[in-house]
């Protein structure tokens, strides 16, 4: 059964708040005000559906307490009847500029007050209804917008994906947005070693988190925290709105997302970063070999500098030995010596090349490293 309109019947006359309840008391529930200042203290702790409004009354009169609510936000649209034995023009125009919706002229017509409270109770019901749905269309557009800025924080964060380089890029990416949903929250990242966002290392959210690591399930509720956990990435939520089923359902929702997206990214980096630290291995094995071959070169180059320097002075002197036993006169002992030294100085010369020749394959050793440590940097 639907509960019963409340009506304020105010009038300092005791008949004719009695006259009036018993017209309406079948079908309303009726209470009672006998001046201007009790009405106004009455509908300040409850405000009646409807107020029939005497005007002539002692202290405050029917127009002034009628002006005086239609100036509070709470009972600007309170639908308003005058009941007076003023029956002239001029009583009426006031009535209507004070706010009044109808003025019932006394003796009361029975039927006409029932008519004309029915229809301004109809109409407030109708303002309520629009006012709610107004209000619940207002909060489907707000929830659609809101809804709308979260897929927007997720499909940026898979625009941006490629600027995250590191684990700690995916961390704070993800707190950020976390944060951008209005909610508080800590995120654990495992990679090759752990990272803390949003708490400090040893605090008992980061253990709480590190203990997540190992949960079978993806999505845990504790209390008001929500889990959401991934192989390489846990979140914590610390007021997940369980109290707002909805709102609730669409963050683990959304957030369920982002945590594959972000989860993927750290892959992708553990990969990267798997492949150059096999690079930086590769590099160094080449580098080694190359050192260890060059080094050969560059010793065997030298023995055989200093080999063939002792061959070609050993040489000079067995000649000069020899230029006595051989009777050449001087023009002929001048011109083998001089063959000799010519031969001496070609070998000086290779023997400089053979030097700046090892000198050149420690620049290519040297350039090597420098090749090794500018390309496998992180």
């Amino acid at each position: 059964m639907p509960e019963q309109a409340k009506i304020l019947v105010v009038d300092d006359s005791k008949e004719n708040r009695t006259l009036l309840k018993l017209l309406l008391e079948d079908d309303y529930q009726i209470d009672e005000a006998d001046c201007g200042e009790t009405c106004l203290a009455m509908v300040k702790m409850q405000i009646p559906d409807l107020i029939l409004l005497d005007v002539q009354m002692p202290g405050l009169s029917g127009y002034e307490v009628c002006e005086f609510l239609r100036k509070q936000k709470e009972t600007e649209d309170l639908p308003i009847i005058f009941v007076s034995g003023l029956d002239s023009a001029e009583e009426r125009l006031a009535g209507f500029e004070c706010g009044g919706d109808e003025y019932v002229i006394k003796p009361v017509d029975g039927l006409d007050l029932i008519t004309k409270v029915k229809v301004h109770l109809s109409r407030q019901n109708e303002r309520h209804v629009q006012h709610t749905d107004d209000h619940d269309a207002m909060n489907i557009a707000m929830e659609a917008m809101t809804v709308s800025s979260e897929l927007g924080q997720i499909v940026e964060f898979v625009k941006n994906g490629q600027d995250l380089n590191t684990s700690v890029d995916v961390g704070e990416a993800i707190l950020r947005i976390s944060q951008e949903f209005q909610l508080k929250t800590s995120v654990l990242v495992n990679t090759n070693m752990h990272h803390y966002f949003g708490c400090q290392i040893e605090s008992m959210e980061a253990k709480f988190l590190e203990k997540l690591l190992d949960a079978k399930e993806r999505i845990l509720s504790i209390g008001i925290r929500t889990i959401i956990k991934n192989d390489h990435i846990v979140l914590l939520i610390k007021d997940m709105p369980h109290d707002d089923e909805n709102r609730s359902g669409r963050l683990k929702d959304h957030l369920s997302v982002l945590m594959d997206i972000a989860d993927g990214y750290l892959v992708n980096i553990i990969s990267r970063t798997k492949m150059t630290s096999q690079r930086k291995e590769f590099i160094k094995e080449i580098i080694a070999i190359a050192d260890k071959q060059i080094e050969k070169t560059s010793s065997k180059l030298q023995n055989y500098g200093h080999h063939s320097s002792e061959i070609m002075s050993g040489m000079l002197t067995n000649l000069e030995d020899m230029l006595f036993s051989l009777g050449l006169d001087d023009d002929q002992e001048k011109a083998l010596m001089s063959l000799a030294d010519h031969a001496s100085e070609q070998l000086e010369t290779l023997n400089k090349s053979t030097k700046d020749l090892d000198s050149e394959l420690g620049l290519i050793v040297k350039s090597l490293n420098e090749f090794y440590h500018s390309h496998t940097d992180d």
